[in-house]
């Protein structure tokens, strides 16, 4: 090869080279910020969900005299009745066993709660402050498993525990993970890590999708879908995280929307007809239907028939005690369906309201679709007068001219 081609020659080579290296660098990014998500969505639980029916926040956690409630310590176990309702995993607890005093089916944080503390679930930490407070990791339902992780990553996730929570995600388990943020917990301990606890589901690009277990507003049933960069507290930093393992999910479970309204809808007088509907998707069996109304003193009752197929006039029973709108469950149509029409003649006046749900029967207690709904009674308006007619007025004076000037002149023809 003669000199003067050496340096033409190794200018292409090192510009191969570079081409070389910039695609492989781009691949890597582009790899490095590829979706990965769980292969069917996450459940999302709110802790703090209370007041309403099916609601667990209010609930006592523990044993042994522990004081905690789910609405203010219950995010782990929240987390945890996200990962297994993900699993599909259903528990039964007996009435006397149920913070509910009624049996129940499925999987929601209050379910959990009380089987944990049937099944040795809880155990005593030193931050507890009285009972037994704390998870006992190897007394989760054995249809799951866990494996422990810690993150040596200060400001973010190190190599290792990305490299792991990567691979978990992608085969389809979900990662419930311990977070801090700022320097403290909270202004009033010097705790730093593991201050909320958050369930991972997927990754975008550098960054982790999550449910939040924490939702401020406490009549809300469902978490907060977020990102670890935009948690309820702030950014989250993990400091110690567990793969569950499970059997991965193949197909959702079916999805069940309520809606319920009124017509008139916001505001009507007492005598008015009403029209009360509802619209039920995705139901394709017999759900029990409930319907709680509160009156404008607070009077709680449960709307019911005294019949399975009532026609929509027939009147509305009420009682004290909760039960269904229909004695046994049914099927209900994908449409606006009129279930109630009353005339307002003896209700009383101020705001009403009225919250729906629908129940599976293998699953009592646990609502499948929620809504809620009020309206405003205004007494009866009375007639608006307008004043004296004046017509009617100016004849009566007429008819009184007339009248006397008959009976002058009857007067003067009698003399």
């Amino acid at each position: 090869m003669r000199p003067e081609t050496i340096g033409p020659m190794r200018s292409v080579r090192r510009a191969v080279l570079c081409l070389v290296l910039s695609l492989l660098l781009l691949a890597s990014i582009a790899h490095a910020q590829t979706a990965t998500a769980l292969p069917l969505p996450m459940t999302s639980f709110n802790q703090a969900f209370r007041d309403l029916p099916g609601s667990w926040g209010a609930f006592a956690m523990g044993t042994g005299g522990c004081q905690d409630r789910i609405a203010g310590a219950g995010c782990l176990i929240t987390c945890f009745a996200m990962v297994l309702d993900y699993y599909q995993i259903e528990l039964d607890m007996p009435a006397g066993s149920s913070s509910t005093g009624k049996a129940r089916r499925g999987m929601d944080p209050g379910i959990l709660n009380d089987w944990l503390k049937t099944h040795a679930g809880y155990g005593h930490c030193a931050e507890d402050r009285s009972g037994n407070c704390c998870l006992e990791w190897a007394n989760l339902p054995s249809a799951v498993s866990v494996t422990f992780y810690e993150n040596k990553g200060t400001t973010g996730l190190d190599a290792a525990s990305r490299q792991t929570i990567d691979r978990a995600l992608a085969s389809g388990h979900p990662v419930v993970a311990g977070v801090h943020w700022g320097l403290y917990c909270h202004g009033t301990t010097v705790k730093s890590e593991d201050c909320h606890w958050v369930v991972l589901t997927g990754k975008v690009g550098t960054t982790y999708s999550i449910v939040d277990p924490y939702n401020r507003d406490s009549g809300e049933r469902e978490g907060v879908v977020t990102t670890l960069a935009d948690g309820v507290f702030g950014s989250y930093v993990v400091d110690r995280f567990v793969v569950v393992f499970g059997t991965v999910p193949t197909s959702p479970r079916p999805r069940v929307d309520l809606e319920i309204t009124f017509e008139p809808g916001q505001s009507l007088h007492q005598g008015d007809v009403q029209r009360r509907l509802i619209r039920m998707t995705g139901s394709d069996t017999a759900l029990f239907f409930y319907a709680r109304v509160i009156d404008p003193q607070g009077k709680i009752s449960y709307a019911y028939y005294p019949t399975q197929d009532p026609a929509p006039g027939e009147a509305l029973l009420f009682s004290s005690s909760e039960r269904s709108v229909f004695p046994q469950a049914r099927r209900f149509r994908d449409t606006d369906w009129e279930w109630n029409e009353a005339t307002l003649t003896e209700v009383g006046t101020g705001t009403w309201v009225w919250e729906m749900w629908v129940e599976d029967p293998a699953r009592r207690g646990d609502p499948l679709a929620y809504d809620l709904a009020a309206y405003v009674v205004a007494p009866i308006q009375a007639p608006v007068s307008s004043g004296p007619d004046a017509v009617g007025v100016i004849l009566a004076i007429g008819f009184a001219v007339l009248l006397t000037a008959a009976l002058y002149l009857l007067a003067l023809s009698a003399r």
